[in-house]
């Protein structure tokens, strides 16, 4: 957008240089011819003011151009900014799930592939149970169908379900003739003649804080392992 336009003072200009020639305007004195110094003159200021005019043509657009990029930037010292965006909320979509489709979303997250079938339904208030394992090797029922049940709280987080799956799996990984509980027992310090119930809630753990999403929380009665000790059951026992 151009704010004034040089032709104006061409036309000043030519008007300056023929004043001396103009008639005398009716009921006013002759304007007197000037000289060819004053002339001289009246072209210096003339093209002074050209200069000026043209200058100042420029500086106009330049500030129009950069109010106009500020603008698209958005900067805090223009004082003006694009409509912002609003992202929808990030637990929307997990917030319209089922608790199948809850699991399916949080079983990505476990990085063990699941070769099991894993069923999901919601979990009761009163219920404390987060999920059940049926390790193979095929049995009398409820062991003639393997495959992982998970009990889906309704305020639980995306990771806080994956890591209920991670803990079904490990239960499968360990299946039921395992045949490395001592084994087992000594790499975690623990007594000998422990229940099965505790020791294989301690291995299930172990697996879901090995391949689940990271959390501070231990779901089983023993004590968590150090990064190290991690590393080294990873090593010793699920490297396959």
């Amino acid at each position: 957008m151009l704010v004034g336009h040089p032709d104006s003072l061409q036309r000043y200009e030519a008007a300056i240089e023929h004043q001396g020639r103009l008639p005398p305007a009716v009921g006013r004195r002759p304007v007197r011819a000037i000289s060819p110094s004053e002339t001289e003159t009246l072209r210096f200021y003339s093209g002074r003011v050209r200069k000026g005019m043209v200058a100042l043509v420029a500086a106009a657009n330049l500030v129009l151009v950069v109010v106009a990029v500020n603008w698209a930037r958005g900067d805090a010292g223009t004082g003006l900014r694009p409509p912002s965006v609003v992202a929808p909320p990030a637990d929307t979509a997990w917030d319209g799930m089922d608790a199948q489709g809850r699991c399916d979303s949080a079983a990505e997250l476990v990085r063990r592939p699941n070769p099991w079938p894993t069923i999901c339904r919601w979990r009761a208030p009163e219920e404390g149970v987060r999920g059940l394992s049926f390790p193979p090797p095929v049995g009398e029922p409820p062991w003639d169908r393997p495959r992982i049940e998970v009990y889906v709280g309704a305020t639980e987080t995306r990771a806080d379900v994956a890591h209920s799956i991670a803990h079904e799996l490990g239960h499968m990984h360990h299946t039921r003739d395992f045949t490395r509980e001592p084994e087992w027992l000594q790499a975690r310090g623990l007594a000998p003649d422990l229940h099965w119930t505790v020791w294989t809630e301690d291995y299930a753990e172990v697996f879901a804080a090995l391949y689940g999403p990271p959390t501070d929380r231990w779901r089983a009665t023993t004590a968590p392992p150090s990064p190290a000790d991690l590393a080294d059951l990873e090593r010793r026992f699920f490297a396959s």
